[in-house]
């Protein structure tokens, strides 16, 4: 009987696809402290480029050059991951900041009707659902790769896609 680990291991093609790979990592680290000036307090204290090199070998895994460049993929890897540390290291520490306060920045009054109809809808949704949505259709993160987040098969992952979808489309037309 095979051990468990050894299943789990890069084969010289992954290895070096994820050795090339750490190239994204400062740069990805860089953006991501830029964008979220109110998590820096949080940051400093999670070992950043450990959780990136760890996220660039989980993708190393299901990257489908066929599907994506290895730019985009590899740099939504190393995003995610890091949110997912920050938000561990809150929990941890007792200051949880919920995911809406991450991923729904407030409104501004330059927004125009349909967007603020539309980001109510988005907010009408769980944080797990506008998550998904995100993570698929904004950052295109393939399917095989969220199954391999969640541990699910891709069908489960597509399924629920189209349900969020879905109550994003009956929250709209709700709000209209």
């Amino acid at each position: 009987m095979a051990n468990a680990n050894s299943s789990r291991r890069l084969t010289p093609e992954q290895q070096r696809l994820a050795e090339d790979a750490l190239r994204f990592v400062q740069p990805t680290i860089a953006v991501f402290v830029r964008r979220n000036p109110d998590l820096r307090a949080s940051i400093r204290r999670t070992d950043m480029t450990q959780v990136a090199q760890m996220a660039v070998c989980m993708a190393a895994f299901t990257y489908d050059p066929a599907r994506s460049k290895p730019t985009t993929y590899f740099s939504s890897a190393i995003r995610h991951a890091l949110y997912r540390a920050v938000l561990t290291q809150q929990r941890q520490d007792g200051r949880y900041i919920p995911t809406e306060v991450i991923v729904d920045p407030p409104t501004t009054r330059s927004q125009t009707r349909a967007e603020m109809r539309a980001m109510r809808a988005l907010r009408s949704l769980s944080a797990y659902d506008r998550r998904l949505l995100e993570d698929r259709l904004i950052e295109q993160v393939t399917l095989e790769q969220l199954s391999c987040e969640q541990g699910c098969d891709p069908r489960t992952v597509g399924k629920r896609v189209k349900q969020a979808i879905e109550k994003l489309r009956a929250a709209e037309s709700d709000l209209a």
